[in-house]
C-alpha cells in the first residue's frame, strides 16, 4: 500500500468564509473554478491572503488580467523564510506593478452582497478592502487523516514519518509526496517541504519498494524558485533563522553582482545572500533575486549543499564564462568570496 494523500489548503474559520467567490488554489478544479469566475463575472478587485509562492504568482496572474490586487500578509515581509535583502526587492517589484501589499495584517472576516458573494475583506486593523474575488493562500497542511486512522506514526512536523525507503512504521505501507516528511540534508532532521520535485522522487522510490525492488531517497535541501513579474526569486538550504534554530553558528552575507559581463548589453544585477557556518565555513543556504540568471544558478548552490561543501571548496569551482551569460567572476563566486572575507 502506498499512501499519497497530499496536502489540503488551510481555510481560516472567519466570519463570512462561506461566501461565494472566496477560493483556494490547490487542484485543477480549483483553477477551473477561479477561471470561470473571472470569465463569467469579470471581477475587478482581488484580495489575496498570504504572500507565499501561490499568493504572489496569483497576484501577477490577476494583475495581468487587469484586476486591482491587494495582498494581505501577516508577516513583516513577503515570501516567508526569505531574507530581508531579497524580500524587499520583491516588494518593490510588486509595488511597481501596482500590487498593494499589506504587511503585518490579517483578515478578520468577510462581508457579502445580497447574492451571497464576497464584496469586502475586513482586516484586523479595521480596514475594509473592496473584493469581488478572494484567494486564500495562507498555507497547506499534510492530509494524514487516513494514516492516523490506520495507526501510522506521524513525525514531529505532523506529516507521516517514513524511512529512506519511504516505508512507514507499518511494514509494507509506504507514503510519498506532500503527506509525508522528508530528511533535510543540511540539518539531518526530518522536515516537511511540500514541493513537486521531492514528491516525484518519493513516489518513484515508494513504487519501487512496494514492487519488491530496493530503492532509497536521501532527502532534500529545500530548493525552490518563483517568478514574480520580471523577477526570478530562488532559495535553497536554510535561512539564517532556520540555521540558528538548528544549532549552527550561522552567519549571513549579501552582495550584488552582474548577471553578465558588465559591458555586455542586457546585464542585470543579481542580489545574493549566503548563510554559512562561521566555525566550519560549510555552506548552509543561499537565496537570490534578479531579472535573469537566477533560476539555474541556485542549482549550483543546491549541489554544493548536497555535497556539504565549504566556502573554500566552492571558491575553486570551475564555472562557465562568456560575456552573454556571466562575468569572469560569476555571481556565485563573487558571493562566496565575500563570505570568505566576512
Amino acid at each position: 500500500l502506498i499512501i499519497a494523500t497530499g496536502a489540503t489548503p488551510i481555510r481560516p474559520a472567519l466570519p463570512g468564509a462561506q461566501l461565494d467567490h472566496i477560493f483556494v488554489l490547490r487542484s485543477l478544479n480549483d483553477g477551473l473554478r477561479i477561471h470561470r469566475a473571472l470569465v463569467e463575472d469579470r471581477p475587478q478587485h482581488a484580495v489575496i491572503l498570504g504572500a507565499g509562492y501561490i499568493g504572489l504568482e496569483m497576484a501577477e496572474a490577476l494583475r495581468m488580467r487587469g484586476l486591482q490586487v491587494t495582498v494581505v500578509e501577516a508577516l513583516d515581509h513577503v515570501l516567508g523564510q526569505t531574507e530581508p535583502e531579497i524580500s524587499r526587492i520583491v516588494e518593490k517589484e510588486l509595488s511597481a506593478h501596482d500590487v498593494r501589499v499589506l504587511l503585518r495584517t490579517r483578515a478578520a472576516g468577510f462581508e457579502g452582497d445580497a447574492r451571497g458573494r464576497v464584496r469586502e475583506v475586513l482586516t484586523d486593523s479595521g480596514e475594509r478592502l473592496t473584493a469581488d474575488l478572494v484567494l486564500i493562500g495562507i498555507g497547506i497542511r499534510p492530509n494524514v487523516r487516513l494514516a492516523e486512522e490506520a495507526g501510522i506514526a506521524l513525525g514531529p512536523t505532523g506529516a507521516i514519518a517514513v524511512d529512506e525507503r519511504q516505508e512507514t512504521n507499518i511494514t509494507g505501507i509506504f507514503a510519498a509526496g506532500d503527506c509525508c516528511e522528508v530528511k533535510h540534508l543540511v540539518t539531518g532532521r526530518p522536515t516537511w517541504i511540500p514541493l513537486g520535485p521531492a514528491a516525484n522522487k518519493q513516489g518513484r522510490v515508494a513504487g519501487d519498494n512496494a514492487a519488491g525492488r530496493r530503492a532509497t531517497f536521501a532527502g532534500v535541501v529545500g530548493t525552490a524558485v518563483v517568478k514574480v513579474f520580471d523577477l526570478e526569486v530562488a532559495r535553497t538550504g536554510l535561512s539564517l533563522q532556520e540555521a540558528l534554530a538548528a544549532g549552527f553558528k550561522a552567519k549571513k552575507v549579501s552582495t550584488t553582482a552582474s548577471s553578465r559581463a558588465g559591458y555586455y548589453p542586457g546585464a542585470h544585477p543579481i542580489t545574493l545572500v549566503l548563510i554559512f557556518d562561521e566555525a566550519t565555513h560549510r555552506l548552509l543556504g543561499a537565496q537570490m533575486v534578479g531579472r535573469e540568471g537566477v533560476a539555474k544558478r541556485i542549482d549550483v548552490f543546491a549541489t554544493a549543499l548536497h555535497a556539504r561543501m565549504t566556502l573554500e571548496e566552492m571558491s575553486q569551482l570551475d564555472l562557465s564564462y562568456a560575456p552573454p551569460f556571466a562575468p569572469v567572476w560569476d555571481p556565485i563566486l563573487t558571493a562566496v568570496n565575500v563570505a570568505l572575507k566576512a
